[in-house]
């Protein structure tokens, strides 16, 4: 890895394209492995650490020295903002794999089957938990927008995930 020194950076600031491959060159693979131990998808994380290096190229002017913590925070928060904006990282689904064990790769099958026991398990729960849990869970809805929609506080809507996830989580141990 190149070592990147303050003149390079000063290079950057002054839109050498030389010294922004340097900078490139020099970060790239390792921010890739920052975003892939976030999202846990190779080709996404590639295009989340090209998009940080766009915006790096987009606002050079404002470039410092040392540039690497600022990538990898650009690279994190951009992660996380995949995550949050994507459909596949419901609140739930993140919960329940914070709970698998710690391991690179997930057994498809260990997951689908836990993805299966959660669905057994909320058919059992009481009806207003489970009409919360059912929203929230598999229609991706937001806690505002189930209260609205049940007409009950938003207040009890929290209540009423907190009482699903507890016992999901309860039956889960089992």
């Amino acid at each position: 890895m190149q070592k990147i020194t303050p003149q390079i950076v000063q290079g950057i600031v002054h839109s050498d394209q030389k010294c922004f491959k340097s900078l490139y060159d020099a970060y790239y693979s390792y921010l890739c492995g920052i975003a892939v131990s976030y999202i846990h998808d190779f080709e996404k994380a590639r295009e989340i650490v090209n998009d940080v290096f766009l915006r790096v190229w987009e606002r050079r002017a404002q470039l410092k020295y040392p540039p690497l913590p600022y990538l990898i925070s650009a690279v994190r928060n951009s992660s996380y903002n995949y995550l949050r904006d994507s459909q596949k990282a419901s609140e739930i689904t993140l919960e329940l794999l914070d709970r698998l064990p710690d391991m690179d790769l997930y057994d498809e099958n260990e997951v689908e089957d836990i993805l299966y026991r959660v669905t057994e398990i909320s058919k059992k729960l009481p009806e207003r938990c489970r009409e919360v849990f059912s929203l929230h869970f598999y229609e991706g809805m937001d806690s505002a927008d189930i209260s609205k929609a049940l007409d009950i506080s938003p207040s009890t809507v929290r209540v009423q995930l907190k009482i699903a996830l507890d016992k999901i989580r309860e039956n889960l141990k089992k």
